[in-house]
């Protein structure tokens, strides 16, 4: 599967074999649950970086989903919902796309000869609202996914600077709906995240939003 960086990857797990986790072209670091009392072992393989999962609950019992983030070597971060099935096993390979310029790429395009420009010395306003954004999901957002909220919900709001990242949530009704950006967008707004642009029936998803401050 495809997935955006600090987007959200939808897997099935075994409760009856191992599962393999593999991301394409990356080694996995580490693996952060949101619960305590996860049902499944990790074990991650130091040639590859690739992680297994084992059950370690009743034999026999289906547990809910799981979610949490999973951490590339690179520093790429992708939230996770895995939904446990009973299957012998199970691989999961996930190929990450980046949703900026990294650093070393961009040392790369100077070193073709082109000169990186930006509207500020300090990098630019995209740079300054990317950091805003990932500074609102660090402090903001402690689930792989909203557990209530109606659409549109304000969570909470983090200073970051001269800016204000809001965690709101979106949320699809009783079909299936696509989440875009320009739904959040009102007066004072800077830029807007989506977590996951496709909803099946009664999911949600998270929404960053970026202002001025008032």
């Amino acid at each position: 599967m495809a997935v955006r960086e600090d987007g959200l990857a939808r897997f099935n797990v075994s409760t009856t074999g191992v599962t393999r986790i593999s991301v394409m072209g990356q080694r996995i670091k580490q693996i952060i649950s949101d619960s305590d009392m996860t049902m499944f072992e990790s074990r991650a393989d130091d040639v590859t970086g690739d992680l297994f999962l084992r059950y370690s609950g009743q034999p026999g019992t289906r547990p809910e989903p799981e979610g949490g983030y999973l951490i590339t070597e690179k520093g790429m971060t992708i939230a996770y919902l895995m939904r446990p099935i009973t299957a012998e096993t199970q691989t999961v390979l996930i190929d990450i796309k980046p949703s900026r310029q990294r650093e070393d790429e961009a040392g790369a395009v100077e070193d073709e000869g082109f000169v990186s420009t930006s509207l500020s010395g300090g990098g630019g306003i995209a740079e300054e609202l990317t950091e805003a954004t990932r500074e609102t999901i660090r402090k903001g957002i402690r689930t792989a996914f909203p557990q209530s909220g109606a659409n549109n919900a304000l969570i909470r709001s983090v200073a970051v600077g001269d800016l204000v990242g809001e965690v709101r949530v979106a949320k699809a009704g009783k079909a299936a709906r696509q989440v875009r950006e320009q739904e959040f967008y009102r007066a004072g707004v800077l830029s807007v995240w989506v977590q996951d642009a496709s909803l099946a029936a009664g999911e949600r998803c998270w929404v960053v939003v970026v202002r001025k401050k008032p």
